[in-house]
């Protein structure tokens, strides 16, 4: 969990690694507590958030307000460590595993002093970062957060690594090159899987990525998360992915026109994130060829928190505990869809209707976790490296080990 005009999702900021060629633009160019007496933790309801109007506090949000108290009441409470912890009675019922999810610090007092700035894209798979605001998931863990929307053209990595924005989602093939050139972020756990697609019409003659040779694939920019993973699918069929090679053409388009050049027939085939990437599918004239679920490439975790490092050195307790709070929002999205998809539509979250973001969130897993996020970087990186998106030289367990914080995390 990260460049491009318009941005919609995580993963739009300027990817590109240096020995690629390419532009953007909308015409296509080739080639992201307080403790009671006798010192039993005082729980207190966690606050609904101020930035819900009523009708969203009231009609499509289940309350975290009632579930809390309901599950004091019924005796969920399962206290432990020294400053108390709270395991899922806060959440919908089934929204969290006891035993596999960490426990939320429970109390009113905040770690910061001013607002952690999270940048965010408008992207359908943002929805644990949405569902961990919203639902007041950030409060519980004593987090003031800001969710600031990316502008058109931003630069959000360097943003992130400057200390502008404290952290933001993004998907860490497209965190490689940069950090290992020297951005000072950090990638601390895996959040979800299941938002890359390779997409092709449904009577395109291109029925296997081997026939992509030669072709024309649309892009959002050169070398983005899209095109960077499905540059592994074309290694394994054969195929150099490097622009240099010429053995298929990466052609850069607005990424709300990757759709229309498809059907247009200006590309064979578009590689993009959702909710770009699975609409045309929904809408009935595309299929997909490949995604981030199948196939040797599959991955658990396409979109995975990215922290400042500075934060990360200065403030270990806060970005352990942004980590585990982003967690508990991907548990919690997990659990309710309807809801979260209702959340995103309603807030104005995201650019898409309300059936089409149940639909997206509906395939995705989420599962979130820091262990196995550290377990697929360092194999990942093995094979990005043939990509020739990376330097020649390049220790996949140095890079792994730059690229992930380990904060002590257990699931």
């Amino acid at each position: 969990m990260a460049d491009d005009p318009k941005p919609t999702d995580p993963d739009q900021q300027p990817d590109t690694p240096p020995d690629a060629t390419g532009g953007t633009g909308s015409t296509g160019t080739p080639s992201a507590a307080p403790t009671g007496d006798g010192g039993t933790p005082v729980v207190e309801p966690a606050p609904v958030d101020p930035s819900l109007d009523d009708d969203a506090r009231d009609a499509p949000l289940v309350s975290r307000r009632s579930l809390l108290v309901g599950g004091i009441a019924a005796g969920a409470l399962i206290l432990g460590g020294a400053g108390g912890y709270l395991l899922g009675s806060s959440r919908s019922a089934g929204a969290v595993g006891a035993a596999t999810g960490p426990s939320p610090s429970v109390g009113p007092t905040l770690l910061t002093k001013t607002p952690l700035k999270i940048i965010e894209g408008g992207g359908i798979c943002e929805a644990p970062l949405y569902a961990a605001k919203y639902t007041g998931i950030f409060k519980d863990f004593g987090l003031d957060v800001e969710l600031i929307r990316s502008a058109a053209g931003e630069d959000t990595k360097d943003g992130i690594s400057s200390g502008k924005y404290a952290a933001g989602p993004g998907i860490f093939f497209s965190w490689l090159k940069p950090i290992e050139q020297g951005l000072d972020v950090k990638l601390t756990l895996g959040l979800h899987e299941g938002c890359l697609r390779l997409v092709i019409m449904n009577d395109s003659p291109y029925e296997d990525v081997q026939k992509l040779r030669g072709q024309r694939i649309g892009v959002a920019s050169i070398g983005d998360s899209a095109m960077s993973f499905f540059s592994l699918d074309l290694l394994d069929a054969g195929i150099n992915p490097d622009p240099e090679a010429g053995e298929v053409e990466w052609v850069v388009y607005d990424r709300d026109l990757l759709p229309k050049a498809l059907q247009d027939g200006e590309v064979a085939a578009i590689a993009a994130s959702d909710p770009v990437a699975l609409l045309p599918k929904l809408d009935g004239y595309a299929r997909e060829l490949a995604n981030n679920q199948q196939g040797l490439n599959a991955q658990h975790y396409c979109c995975a928190t990215a922290i400042n490092g500075k934060l990360i050195r200065d403030e270990p307790e806060v970005a352990r505990a942004l980590s585990e709070a982003w967690a508990e929002g991907s548990r919690y999205v997990g659990a309710n869809i309807d809801e979260i998809a209702r959340l995103e539509v309603d807030e104005g979250l995201v650019a898409a209707d309300y059936e089409d973001v149940r639909a997206i969130l509906s395939t995705y897993g989420f599962n979130p976790s820091a262990k196995g996020l550290r377990e697929e970087i360092e194999p990942g990186i093995a094979k990005f490296a043939k990509t020739g998106y990376l330097d020649a030289g390049t220790d996949p367990k140095q890079l792994a080990d730059l690229v992930y914080a380990d904060l002590g995390l257990t699931f």
